[in-house]
């Protein structure tokens, strides 16, 4: 789920700078926070396989990096609701979108 999160959260990062009328604020946290999501969703397709009767010492591996996933997630997530405080942003199609998927991932994280 997060390798596909990832190009999503490109486009975020993309637009939400223009609509702001501001550069991004902390991109230099924003790209360590993508490659580190990047790096640690190759880890997180076996939580799917918890019931099958892995090692423990594995299922404590793959469950400290679901949990460790959230941390990158939230560094884009404070990157991006900086970037609009300290903006002007203007609210066009676009933003409504990017407003739009802010709502739904705080809903269903």
């Amino acid at each position: 789920m997060y390798i596909i999160f990832l190009p999503g959260a490109g486009i975020v990062s993309t637009l939400i700078p223009v609509f702001a009328g501001r550069p991004i604020v902390g991109y230099g946290w924003a790209v360590f926070a993508i490659l580190t999501t990047g790096f640690i969703s190759f880890g997180l397709w076996v939580h799917h396989m918890f019931t099958v009767g892995i090692p423990q010492l594995s299922l404590a591996f793959f469950s400290a990096a679901s949990m460790m996933v959230a941390i990158p997630t939230g560094i884009q997530v404070f990157v991006w609701l900086a970037t609009l405080w300290l903006g002007k942003p203007k609210m066009k199609l676009p933003m409504l979108w990017i407003v739009g998927f802010l709502v739904i991932l705080y809903a269903v994280a």
